[in-house]
């Protein structure tokens, strides 16, 4: 696992540096960078994740992804139990604690969520991307990362922290942890099959529209969380006001709107 973490920690360096030069567009101030990086992901995924996503649903039966799933999500209970600490907040971190220990006792090692069958807290996802922002980065651009997709800087840098935020990755060796990496970019990719026929509906720019549908997304993240305002570094520009102009709009709207 230490060498994978030094790897991440050296991308990451890599990646911010490499976009440090004087942004042509304000509100995605490295379009240049994040445009060819995005053709750069569809590329890929086009020729390896997602016929890979698709070979899986194909052969897997729909009960055994689930429980796959299932399984992936209780030990990220862990990391979220870790992560709440940061945070301040250690209700939260014993319940997503008490989750997993349940999960993993009574419903085989976490293939079977029981949580909710007796009447546990709901799962709270939280990651360190959403701790930088309560410490006060709250302003960040959108970025997208190699192999991995729509971001932020910030949350790029959370994506790093989060690798030594979770607990599993010091008890499995490196091989182990790679394929629990593996197997949620799997997972994950298996559930996003539908999203191209939403893009293409949209008529819309892809990149575009990743942009727009992430950034809404993640904003709503943040504002459950109690990050009331995430800007622009370049407009100031408050997502959470209650601007009557942008109430209401979807996301193909709202990601035509911006890119007028």
């Amino acid at each position: 696992m230490k060498h994978l973490k030094r790897f991440l920690t050296l991308s990451c360096a890599w990646i911010v540096a490499a976009c440090a030069g004087n942004p042509p567009n304000p509100y995605d101030p490295y379009e240049g960078y994040n445009r060819a990086t995005y053709e750069f992901n569809t590329a890929v995924d086009n020729a390896i994740a997602k016929p890979v996503a698709k070979g899986y649903v194909k052969v897997v039966p729909k009960t055994v992804r689930t429980g796959v799933s299932n399984a992936l999500e209780n030990l990220a209970d862990t990391r979220y139990t870790v992560v709440n600490l940061t945070q301040g907040e250690p209700v939260a971190a014993l319940e997503s604690l008490h989750r997993f220990v349940f999960n993993s006792t009574f419903g085989l090692l976490g293939l079977i969520d029981v949580t909710e069958l007796f009447n546990l807290p709901p799962k709270q996802k939280n990651d360190m991307g959403v701790t930088f922002a309560k410490m006060g980065w709250a302003n960040s651009n959108y970025f997208v990362v190699p192999l991995i997709g729509p971001s932020t800087s910030r949350d790029t840098v959370g994506v790093v922290a989060d690798v030594f935020a979770t607990p599993y990755a010091y008890a499995f060796n490196d091989w182990v942890s790679l394929g629990v990496l593996v197997a949620g970019g799997i997972d994950l990719r298996s559930k996003l099959l539908d999203v191209e026929s939403v893009t293409t509906t949209a008529a819309l720019d892809p990149y575009v529209f990743q942009r727009e549908a992430y950034l809404q997304f993640r904003n709503q993240q943040l504002k459950n969380h109690g990050v009331k305002y995430i800007q622009s570094a370049h407009e100031r520009e408050s997502l959470y006001e209650d601007d009557e102009d942008d109430a209401g709009l979807s996301i193909a709207e709202l990601a035509r709107q911006r890119n007028q």
